[in-house]
């Protein structure tokens, strides 16, 4: 009997200890003068498997890997959160991490063989548990501030446009919810209530994964829509399971996943959104809200995007001829 209080209490204490630890790093990203820090502690995350463990010839189990692998990736999701999208120097600083280390061969487990975690991912070039942390993130977009969810957004883009990793689930679901749902233009002067934030506080993390996808979708939207046209099954990934929302639906688009529709549709969207009237800001200076100048800009880049699109697919729907402007803006 004492022995299983004494168990339950270690349980207890080693939860709280964890917990504890959470909090002192959550609290550290919350002080700019950390940075360093935050970056060193993420940095050793990291590279402990393969430096210390190895090195030394310390033996560990794969269940402490596996716990070490998530603590450092919610780590760096968290710290991505807290830094700003035009903070170029630390974004690019945390991308850079997680893209050397998704470059570097197989880490032997304790049977020495690659380590291969839960659906067959091999550390380091799959990445174990790192989709698993974005997963959670997007999942919690309802209690994330403008500000985080923006620069979570900044992180994700952009390791997908260095790396060339297929994220574009994550792209598709902050574009759609942008673009894609019923929601007010604008929040006003007041809080959008949770789960319910306007199209001015999503914007912003739409627009980077349009303009740093346009590579992506140059390289795979004809793959995938000549595959559909020849009736043959489209490559896998590429947001795939993402269901159009109720906008996009009632625009015509009616298939899952990428697609010239639902690309055609975006920027009709943008063009609808740049037609409304300004709204208010907040009513401090330089609080101006751009929401309709910075859709009706993009709706235009997106216009003049040709995507080197072959002859033979111009019947595929949501085609349109690619616009120039002159430099006058007509």
């Amino acid at each position: 009997m004492a022995s299983n209080l004494e168990q339950a209490s270690e349980v207890q204490r080693r939860q709280e200890k964890s917990e504890q630890a959470r909090q002192r790093f959550l609290d550290s990203i919350a002080r700019s003068t950390d940075y360093d820090w935050i970056m060193q502690n993420i940095r050793f995350g990291i590279e402990y498997p393969q430096q210390v463990y190895l090195q030394h010839g310390m033996k560990r189990t794969d269940e402490q890997l596996r716990s070490q692998l998530k603590q450092t990736w919610w780590k760096t999701v968290e710290a991505a959160k807290l830094y700003p999208a035009d903070d170029d120097g630390r974004q690019y600083k945390l991308i850079a991490w997680v893209a050397g280390a998704r470059a570097r061969g197989t880490v032997p487990s304790t049977t020495q063989d690659a380590y291969v975690a839960d659906g067959g991912k091999i550390l380091w070039k799959d990445l174990p548990f790192f989709e698993d942390a974005l997963e959670n993130a997007w999942a919690d977009e309802a209690n994330l501030s403008k500000e985080k969810w923006t620069n979570l957004n900044a992180f994700a883009s952009g390791l997908a446009q260095v790396t060339g990793m297929d994220l574009m689930q994550f792209g598709l679901q902050t574009i759609k919810a942008t673009l894609e749902e019923p929601r007010p233009l604008s929040s006003g002067n007041t809080e959008s209530p949770a789960g319910h934030k306007s199209v001015a506080e999503l914007l912003p993390a739409a627009i980077l994964w349009l303009g740093r996808s346009y590579s992506f979708f140059k390289v795979m939207l004809p793959i995938i829509e000549r595959a559909i046209k020849e009736g043959k099954q489209p490559p896998t990934g590429c947001g795939s399971g993402i269901a159009p929302g109720e906008l996009a639906l009632a625009g015509g688009v009616t298939r899952d996943g990428l697609s010239l529709a639902r690309q055609h549709f975006w920027r009709h969207r943008l063009i609808e959104i740049g037609q409304q009237p300004t709204q208010p800001g907040s009513g401090n200076e330089g609080d101006r809200d751009t929401t309709a100048e910075t859709a009706h800009e993009w709706s235009r880049r997106m216009a003049t995007w040709n995507l080197n699109w072959p002859i033979d697919m111009k019947d595929v729907p949501g085609y349109e001829e690619p616009i120039e402007y002159k430099k006058d803006g007509t």
